[in-house]
C-alpha cells in the first residue's frame, strides 16, 4: 500500500488546528531547525537555520530591542511637552529663541530645534537658520501643516551645523509670523521622525511656539 504524501499546507493546517502539539511532543523541537530570526525580511536575505533554543533566545532579544527602541522614541511625553509649554509662554523675544535653540533640543534629546527663515536679518538677530525662499517653498505646506519624514540633504538646511541629520519634523508657520513662509524644525540624528509617533504632541508644541512668536511680534 502506497503512503499518501503530505503537503506543506497540510502540515501547516494541522499545526494551526492543534496549537498544543508541541506541548504534548516537546522532544520534537530538539530535532527541528528554525530560521535565524522571526523577522521575515531578515530571513529573506539570510538562509541560516538554528536550533529551537537559539531561535527562542533571538526572539526574546528582538522583543527587548523593540521595547528599548520604543522607549527611546518616547521623548515627546505629555509631561515634557507640558513643561516646555510653561517655559515658552513666559519667554521674551531673545529668551524665546535661546530657549528653543539651546535648551529645548537636549530636553527632547534631539539634535536641532530651530526656525528656518528666508529673512537674513531676522536669522542673524535671533540665531535662526537661513535658507532661500526657493528651498523653503519646496517644503512649505499650508499654514500649520506638520510633516515627519527623512531629512532631505539636497535642501541643505542643516549643513552649517556639521551634524548628520537622519529625520525631521517640519511645521509650516503662518506667513504672518515673519511676513513670509518659514518653518519650525525638529531634527534628529536617528529614525525618530520616520513614524508618526507623538505627532499630535509635536503639532501642539509647534502651535504654542507659533502663538508665542505672534504675541511677541517676531519679525515685525
Amino acid at each position: 500500500m502506497l503512503s499518501k504524501k503530505i503537503s506543506l499546507k497540510q502540515v501547516e493546517e494541522y499545526l494551526r488546528n492543534n496549537p498544543d502539539f508541541f506541548l504534548n511532543n516537546p522532544d520534537i523541537l530538539n530535532s527541528m531547525k528554525f530560521p535565524l530570526s522571526s523577522n521575515k525580511e531578515c530571513n529573506e536575505t539570510n538562509n541560516q537555520v538554528i536550533s529551537f533554543k537559539d531561535w527562542l533566545i533571538n526572539n526574546l532579544k528582538d522583543k527587548q530591542k523593540s521595547i528599548i527602541e520604543n522607549a527611546k522614541h518616547n521623548y515627546f511625553t505629555q509631561k515634557k511637552v507640558h513643561d516646555a509649554v510653561i517655559s515658552i509662554i513666559f519667554k521674551g523675544k531673545k529668551d524665546l529663541f535661546e530657549f528653543i535653540n539651546n535648551e529645548l533640543p537636549s530636553f527632547f534629546d534631539l539634535a536641532i530645534i530651530n526656525v528656518i527663515t528666508s529673512k537674513e536679518d531676522v536669522s542673524k538677530e535671533y540665531g535662526l537658520i537661513y535658507a532661500s525662499e526657493e528651498k523653503i517653498n519646496k517644503v512649505y505646506n499650508n499654514n500649520e501643516s506638520l510633516i515627519m519624514d527623512a531629512a532631505d540633504e539636497s535642501l541643505g538646511f542643516y549643513d552649517e551645523m556639521n551634524l548628520k541629520i537622519y529625520s525631521n519634523a517640519i511645521f509650516s508657520l503662518k506667513k504672518e509670523i515673519f511676513n513670509s513662509q518659514s518653518l519650525l524644525v525638529f531634527a534628529s540624528k536617528d529614525r525618530q521622525f520616520l513614524t508618526n509617533r507623538a505627532f499630535d504632541l509635536i503639532l501642539f508644541l509647534s502651535k504654542i511656539v507659533q502663538q508665542r512668536m505672534k504675541e511677541l511680534q517676531i519679525g515685525q
